[in-house]
């Protein structure tokens, strides 16, 4: 009978707890106990916003801090910081940077890379690259020989959608080139910037390009086993929430949603990442398996540049496994 009456006297202790903490929002004074009044107060806004702001203005006790009294929740928004540099800083190239040490690669379809592309930019059409959707190490191999790529070369990655632009960053990683970067933007930011257009296709020789498989970076169903049992395994789902929610990659994956490191289309800054991944306990002693293909190619982009150690599994075997979790009965 006890039991009856526990669960309903829990229940009104938590909501009488959220009311309280609703109500210490008076005025316009940010309140640090009150996410619902600030998310309701902010349209777009969400849980990890509310975060941000309360750990730029809020003490560890859950108070204001003495020079945060601001009067202005919408300034709280906007003030925060986002001059933090990204820890793996040389992965992204600015538009308006020098280019000039990079061969640069521009892995949209041959059409539009001929209507018009970055100058001296070579064509790598992503798709290339892959056989039945999976990157095909053979043909990544032929590809780049063809286009003149020397292992020595800094190679800067533009074009196509976040997904496939990541794909191409994440394949030349495995296939074990060392110096590469993604452009921040698009065609239309490098020419903003002042970047030469031309629709010109650079001549090149054939290289005798070899490569180096960085085999921890692909996880495969030969070594999924020997990763799961792994402590420090930190296991990502980039999928959106509908599809995590009819399956999974054991009980311990955790949702990412890959929307939640953009805004606007262009990736978060490095604040709004740190703080993201930090939230969800995400050790950069450990090892983070991504998966859930092609969005877990952008995941994996963006935990690299944010000094993780990530890898990825491609494609949707798992679901055969016996570590697959259905919700689907």
């Amino acid at each position: 009978m006890m039991g009856s009456y526990v669960m309903p006297i829990l229940f009104a202790a938590m909501l009488s707890f959220i009311l309280i903490g609703q109500a210490q929002a008076q005025g316009n004074q940010f309140c640090c106990d009150c996410p619902l009044t600030y998310i309701n107060e902010h349209p777009g806004a969400d849980l990890d916003d509310w975060y941000r702001v309360r750990d730029q203005y809020c003490d560890s006790n859950g108070n204001l801090k003495s020079n945060s009294n601001t009067g202005d929740l919408a300034g709280l928004q906007a003030e925060t910081v986002k001059s933090e540099a990204y820890p793996e800083q040389d992965l992204l190239t600015p538009a308006d940077s020098n280019l000039d040490k990079f061969v640069i690669l521009d892995i949209r379809e041959p059409g539009k890379y001929g209507s018009s592309h970055i100058a001296g930019a070579r064509n790598l059409y992503w798709r290339d690259l892959q056989t039945d959707g999976a990157l095909d190490v053979a043909r990544a191999e032929s590809e780049l020989r063809k286009l003149g790529i020397e292992k020595s070369d800094s190679l800067l990655i533009y074009g196509a959608t976040r997904d496939e632009a990541s794909f191409v960053f994440w394949a030349l990683s495995y296939l074990g080139h060392a110096n590469l970067s993604m452009l921040d933007g698009d065609l239309d930011s490098a020419e903003a910037a002042g970047v030469t257009i031309d629709k010109d296709t650079p001549k090149v020789k054939n290289s005798n390009y070899t490569i180096n498989i960085v085999p921890w970076l692909l996880i495969s169903p030969n070594t999924l086993a020997g990763w799961l049992n792994h402590s420090s395994i930190h296991i990502l789902d980039a999928r959106d929430w509908v599809d995590f929610g009819r399956s999974k990659l054991t009980n311990a994956a955790f949702p990412v949603d890959v929307e939640l490191l953009y805004e606007d289309d262009k990736l978060s800054d490095a604040a709004t990442l740190r703080d993201l991944f930090s939230r969800r306990d995400l050790d950069k002693n450990g090892t983070q398996l991504v998966y859930g293909t092609p969005q877990a190619y952008s995941l994996f982009y963006s935990l690299k540049l944010m000094g993780y150690n990530a890898t990825l599994l491609e494609g949707d075997w798992w679901k055969e496994t016996e570590w697959a979790v259905s919700e689907i009965k």
